[in-house]
């Protein structure tokens, strides 16, 4: 299972990057507005609006130290990944309610024009992030054999503590993957509009 979300994650990043730095068959304006919709849908969809909640309240619920290596580098990690996570929603909602397609495959933002460097910043911090979930995943299998080691009654905080980080490096392998979707969709939304 890790194996594949790890491989999955990785694979993400590569797409990512390729489509931000290398040229790709461009996409018709029609076909970006069309992943915009479906992209809105998703970002307003129960699934997402549930996982912006849990990782919210996981951000305010980070576990304590453990005295075990692995099963706290592993915590600490994972707490970075969901800050990093919950900094991207909230740049992302600055402009949700302002990002406006004027039909021609231009996008206006009422308060502030978002420009290409600030999309292609974001995108390299995803592709930084999609490397730290990598590095957690990777991680957790050192912390969960370091638990299968203690007593019952040692194990108790040390499994809440990787069953925390688990869950932030799922729920932001997730989150990170419709990010990474949404931003190369404005990013060829604008390169082709040569709206830079």
């Amino acid at each position: 299972m890790l194996k594949y979300f790890r491989m999955s994650l990785i694979m993400g990043l590569m797409l990512a990057m390729t489509s931000i730095g290398f040229a790709q068959k461009a996409k018709t304006a029609g076909e970006l507005k069309a992943e915009r919709v479906q992209l809105a849908k998703e970002l307003k969809s129960k699934d997402a609006s549930k996982r912006e909640e849990k990782l919210g309240k996981l951000v305010q619920k980070a576990p304590e130290t453990t005295s075990l290596q692995s099963v706290d580098g592993l915590a600490i990690t994972a707490t970075g990944v969901l800050v990093a996570v919950v900094s991207n929603n909230e740049f992302f909602s600055a402009f949700k309610r302002e990002i406006k397609d004027s039909g021609n495959g231009e996008i206006d933002v009422v308060a502030h024009k978002a420009n290409l460097n600030d999309y292609l910043d974001l995108a390299k911090s995803l592709a930084v992030t999609s490397a730290l979930i990598a590095t957690g995943t990777e991680q957790l299998k050192d912390a969960r054999s370091d638990a299968k080691k203690l007593s019952p009654l040692q194990a108790k905080p040390v499994l809440k503590s990787v069953n925390y980080s688990s869950e932030a490096l799922k729920l932001s392998g997730e989150e990170i993957g419709l990010q990474l979707k949404l931003i190369n969709n404005l990013i060829a939304t604008i390169k082709s509009s040569r709206n830079l």
